[in-house]
């Protein structure tokens, strides 16, 4: 009876965060859908809401310092060819598992058509949403958050460009007319432009890791604030519960009509599920499987606290400490890969997201009634895929990206603001997709540059050992003997 009490008080020890954070999951939804019919305040949401609040300015907090260290200290410590290796192979791995998620949304579609039998009222329309931002805008942009010119801003601001309508009344055949002229300029927003600090801090770590010992301070210096960080995580990582149960609660009581958005869009919830059950129940563990030949389900449990991490704010950006403690701690990734790819994936690797994407702009087109050919299908699945990769690591940011490849068809739609409502829950849901993607991208990449890696390593190790060695034949040189320099 003692063996066994001990053996649960050590199960409970270790998956106690786990525990609790499910707990506050639960505690969440309770709270949430028992309190619809009190229907509280405006001043009520905002106390429910702020505890969730404070937990993701706290988390805020901690990226900034963490990305530039880690992706400074990952490609410091690899030589070129082994750094090249590593970003190609993240690139293509985050190009690939975006299109799988184009292609999962295809296939879900054909087979549930959504938006085949549903009706919408006049009286279920959400108010249209709109857009002047074109694809080619946001590629633009993301181009030039690549290379920002200032390292500072960048911490805070990100390129953008924007559209603004101005009205000029004009003299035509003899009366006053009213012309609306559209000016286009790119300026600033407020954010955090990650991409930009990737890039640079990418570019840091490669000219310290030629420049070698004399980098030493440099790469000690940015190694010790990552360690400081992660300790500092540690910390906050506790307060998961209590910020879980606290957002999960103050989205479900700010939704508007619940019953009656599900009731009238239940297939497309249905198809948006089966198509993340799918690839987080199925593909991943497969490719894990493939990757390691070992159990699939070890995986899951260990991907349990980083998909419960991104659940409730939701962002992929959110879940980056969580990530790189269980690629060490818990997979044995090799640090400079998860340093690297972690970061990255996080930018911009959107296979949840690309769903998402693609399946709303064939469902919206369904529910307008107009024709889907395998041309459009394929073109919305290839937009979508390649669309996902500018879309920010914020909330939501999705709903816009739909509207760019549905403008890129000349398709209007007046029904898109219906999404909005579900977002407290789609949103969610592809967001732990997106997370998953990158820690088995990691797993993956680990393995593929894992000889390429051991080499660099016992060159490095070589090296060291022919400069000590070198170093001991100077001091004997001048007079010293080599025991008294041991």
């Amino acid at each position: 009876m003692t063996e066994k009490s001990s053996t649960c008080y050590d199960f409970l020890s270790r998956n106690s965060l786990i525990i609790s954070v499910l707990i506050g999951v639960g505690v969440g939804f309770a709270f949430g859908f028992g309190l619809r019919v009190v229907e509280p305040s405006s001043d009520a949401l905002t106390w429910i809401g702020l505890p969730g609040e404070i937990y993701m300015r706290m988390l805020k907090m901690t990226i900034l310092p963490l990305v530039v260290s880690t992706i400074i200290t990952g490609t410091a410590s690899m030589d070129p060819k082994s750094n090249g290796r590593i970003s190609g192979l993240s690139l293509g791995y985050i190009i690939i598992t975006n299109s799988i998620g184009a292609i999962i949304a295809v296939v879900v579609f054909l087979i549930i058509q959504p938006g085949k039998d549903i009706e919408i009222s006049s009286s279920d329309n959400v108010d249209t949403i709109h857009t002047d931002i074109k694809t080619s805008d946001m590629f633009a942009d993301m181009i030039r958050n690549l290379f920002p010119d200032n390292l500072i801003t960048a911490c805070f601001q990100k390129t953008q460009t924007t559209y603004s309508h101005s009205a000029h009344i004009v003299l035509k055949n003899g009366t006053n007319s009213t012309v609306t002229v559209t000016d286009k300029s790119v300026s600033s927003t407020a954010g955090l432009n990650i991409l930009g600090l990737i890039i640079a801090c990418t570019l840091f770590g490669i000219s310290a890791s030629k420049i070698g010992t004399r980098a030493k301070p440099f790469t000690d210096f940015f190694e010790t604030i990552s360690i400081i960080v992660i300790h500092l995580l540690n910390w906050i990582i506790w307060l998961t519960p209590v910020g879980v149960a606290s957002l999960i609660a103050a989205a479900i009581l700010k939704a508007s009509d619940i019953a009656s958005v599900f009731s009238s869009l239940g297939m497309f919830v249905l198809a948006h599920s089966v198509g993340i059950v799918f690839h987080q129940l199925v593909l991943i563990p497969i490719t894990y499987f493939i990757a390691t030949r070992k159990n699939p389900l070890f995986f899951l449990a260990v991907c349990l606290r980083p998909w419960l991490t991104v659940f409730g704010p939701p962002s992929t950006a959110i879940g980056i400490p969580e990530m790189l403690r269980i690629l060490d701690v818990k997979l044995h990734v090799d640090s400079r890969i998860s340093n690297f790819l972690v970061p990255v994936g996080a930018t911009l690797e959107r296979m949840g997201s690309c769903l998402f994407i693609c399946l709303s702009a064939l469902f919206m087109v369904q529910l307008e009634g107009m024709p889907l050919g395998v041309s459009n299908t394929l073109l919305i699945g290839l937009l979508s895929a390649v669309g996902s990769l500018a879309v920010p690591s914020v909330p939501s940011a999705s709903i816009v990206s739909i509207l760019v490849v549905l403008s890129s068809l000349d398709v209007q739609v007046h029904n898109i603001g219906l999404l909005m409502a579900l977002e407290w829950y789609n949103d969610r849901i592809r967001t732990t997709s997106n997370t998953m993607t990158i820690i088995v991208g990691a797993v993956v990449i680990d393995k593929l540059c894992k000889a390429t890696l051991s080499d660099s390593q016992e060159s490095a190790l070589e090296t060291k050992t022919i400069d000590t060695e070198a170093s001991i034949q100077v001091v004997n040189e001048n007079g010293v003997t080599e025991s008294e320099k041991l």
